[in-house]
This record gives structure tokens, sequence and C-alpha cells, in this order.
């Protein structure tokens, strides 16, 4: 209980100061996720000791708990800070974005594993999937606030926002695909128990969060037009969806993360313009409430002998993965899609494309189902690395990139 008290003080504390700091810690290009990152390392075992995971109990069943609530505040924010009907309008640049460069992150982060740690094919394809996805709340802290708004225009945050907000459901069907290939018996097929998880989980949770969503926002118009609803009800609808959602969906047996995303779309059809404004401004708010602990947990958890254990090739895995896992096909691909209508468009999502807090969730996940010993150590120093250098050039970046595309234009 003494150990509780703590951790919710420092959550509490830190959202306190956050908040208060919040315009002047986003004028210099220190984000939150950067911020608690280094709060839980100071905290932690190798810092002042206060707060210890590993006498809490299980603690990859703890991070997995913490970045799946994370992970579905995030996303419920992400589907209602998108313009509505997005995805219709848009759905080819996020079909290319998803159906071809998602798998060539997984291909590429997978090869760099494998060579730099010498690991075997399963290992590296399920810690290649474990970091492919896009993350949300990372994602998040580099198109919001007023450095983002003043110098990338809105195509080029909403395309961002999208793809991680939809990458991170589809993500399950790699990192399964490596579990299975590592611990299926020789005598079972991989290909019937993938049809599974495509039938069972993904297009399940689609149809399920649609239906919830719908549902929610279709009630809750209703009651606003009966009068049978007042403001700050209305404001608290958002993240009780994205909580129902996510347990509902769990129970049924489908694939939660991806549902949360679709019942924020879903919800979002049925809102007028004032609530959708509203809601945002609540969710925002919420969203960053709910995230702190994961980030938190993250610095209290990172496992340092593991780290060096890795020696040198660490840091090849590193350059290779931060430079090659996304930028070269965002590269490519920029120029040729409509969300993307330039190289520079190309390569700025390409940069940033952050390993955050689906990598966490995933890695616990892959943590219960397989042995890779190198699973937690090598996920881990690769979300603190994105974490860092993403959140730390940002700002930086953000700035060049209005530079270049006002050069470019006047030229």
């Amino acid at each position: 209980m003494h150990e509780f008290n703590i951790g919710l003080l420092v959550v509490a504390a830190s959202a306190l100061l956050l908040g208060l700091l919040s315009t002047p810690l986003k004028r210099v290009g220190l984000p939150d996720s950067v911020s608690l990152l280094l709060v839980g390392v100071v905290l932690g075992p190798t810092g002042f000791g206060l707060l210890d995971p590993a006498q809490w109990g299980n603690e990859m069943a703890i991070l997995e708990q913490v970045a799946r609530l994370a992970l579905a505040i995030g996303l419920m924010g992400i589907a209602l800070r998108l313009p509505k009907s997005y995805i219709f309008h848009h759905w080819r640049s996020l079909c290319v974005l998803l159906l071809v460069s998602m798998p060539v992150m997984w291909l590429c982060s997978s090869v760099i594993t494998g060579w730099a740690l010498g690991l075997p094919l399963g290992a590296a394809l399920l810690i290649g999937a474990v970091i492919t996805p896009t993350d949300p709340v990372v994602a998040s802290t580099l198109v919001t606030g007023p450095v983002a708004k003043e110098n990338l225009p809105a195509y080029l945050r909403h395309i961002i926002s999208s793809e991680s907000g939809a990458n991170d459901g589809l993500t399950f069907i790699f990192v399964m695909f490596a579990v299975f290939l590592l611990t299926l018996p020789a005598n079972q097929s991989t290909t019937v128990h993938m049809l599974g998880i495509i039938g069972g989980d993904i297009l399940a949770a689609l149809m399920l969060g649609a239906i919830i969503g719908y549902t929610v926002g279709f009630a809750m118009r209703k009651a606003e037009e009966k009068n049978t609803i007042d403001q700050p009800s209305m404001l608290m609808v958002t993240t009780a969806l994205a909580l129902t959602t996510l347990a509902a969906v769990k129970l049924a047996g489908n694939n939660g993360i991806l549902a949360v995303f679709v019942a924020g779309l879903a919800f979002d059809q049925q809102a007028n313009a004032s609530e959708k404004q509203e809601e945002e401004r609540v969710v925002e708010g919420v969203d960053r409430f709910f995230t702190s602990p994961i980030f938190l947990l993250l610095g209290l958890m990172i496992p340092w002998q593991a780290w060096l254990s890795l020696g040198w090739p660490a840091l090849l895995l590193v350059i290779g993965v931060l430079f090659l896992r996304r930028l070269p096909i965002l590269l490519l691909v920029g120029g040729h899609i409509k969300d993307l209508p330039s190289k520079l468009d190309g390569s700025f999502t390409g940069w940033f494309g952050p390993i955050g807090v689906a990598a966490l969730y995933y890695a616990a996940l892959a943590h219960h189902k397989t042995d890779v010993a190198e699973l937690w150590p090598v996920v881990s120093l690769l979300v603190v690395s994105s974490i860092l250098v993403h959140g730390l050039t940002a700002m930086p970046f953000s700035h060049l990139y209005r530079r270049m595309k006002g050069s470019s234009a006047s030229s």
C-alpha cells in the first residue's frame, strides 16, 4: 500500500506539473513521454529506489494492462481528432500505408534485428512484428499542440494520426504469425490458425467496434434531442466508450485494440460539429492523464543489465531500426499518393513513425506466449530510443519541414 500511494502521488503530481507547464514544455520541444520516462528512471530501482515494479507482482502482466488502457484512450482521441468521414475519403492512401508499407516495415525490422543480434528467424520475426506499429500515443504528441499546428499542414497531421490509429490493431496479425511459428507443433497448420486470427479477431473486432460506436453515438444524439443528457455527461461518454469497447470486445474473444479505433470513427459519424469540438478538448486532456503511467512504468522497468549484455550490436540495431525500418519505404511512397504529395512529406512521415506504447503492449502479450529471452530487452531498448530521438527531434524537424516547404513553394 505504501508503494501504491507513492506511485499514485508520482502520477498525479506529474500530471499536475505537466498540465501547468504544458505550453512552455511544448514550445521547447519536450514531450510528456520524455519527461515521464525520465521521472520513472529517477524514481526506479536504478535511481532513488522509491518504486520497484518487481515487488508489485507479474511485471509483464501489469505492463500489458497499463499499455492496453493507454492505447484505448489514445486511439479514441485520434479517432475523434480526425475530420468526420476522413477514413472513407482517404482510404486509398491508408491502404498503401497499411497493406504495402506496413509489411515492408515488419520485414525490414525483422531482418535488421536478426542481422544485428544473430537471432533465429522466429525470434527476429516476432521482435520485428512487435516494433512495426506506429505508436498512436507518442505520435499524438508529435502532431498536436501549437508547434505542430504552426508548422505542419493538416493533411500531414491527419495521415500520420490515422495510420498510427489503424496499424496498431492490424499488427496483431504479424505478432500472432510469429508466435505460431515459434510455438505450434509441426503437425498443426499455421495457415489455419492465421485464418482464425483474421476472421475471428480482426474482422469480428471491426464489426463489433463499428456497431458499439455507432449505437452509442446514435443514442447520445437522441438523448441530446430529448434533453435527457447534460453537457458534463456528454463529455465523459467518449472515455466510457473507449473502455466499454475495449472490455466488451476482449470478453468476446476479439481484438479490443482495433475495435476501439473503429468505435471512435463510428461514434464520430453521429456527432455534430459543436459536440466534436468539445469531445476533442476533453479527450485530449483525459488522453494525457491516462497515458502518463505507461511512460513512468517503462522508466521503472528498464532492464539496464540486459541492455549492456547485448553489447555493441545493440547500437547497430537502434541505428538500423530508426533509419531503415520506415524511412526508405515512405520515401518511395512520397509523391505517389494523395496524402503524401511530395518526397518531403514522405521523408517527414517516414522519420516520425515512433515506436512506443503499442510495442510495449505487444511485447508483454508475446512474452506470455513465447520464451524469446531477447524480446523484452530489445523491444524496451528500441522504445526508449524512439521516445527520446523522435520526441526531441519533433520540434526542430517540424520547423525545418516548414522552411523547406516554403522554399519549394516559392521556387
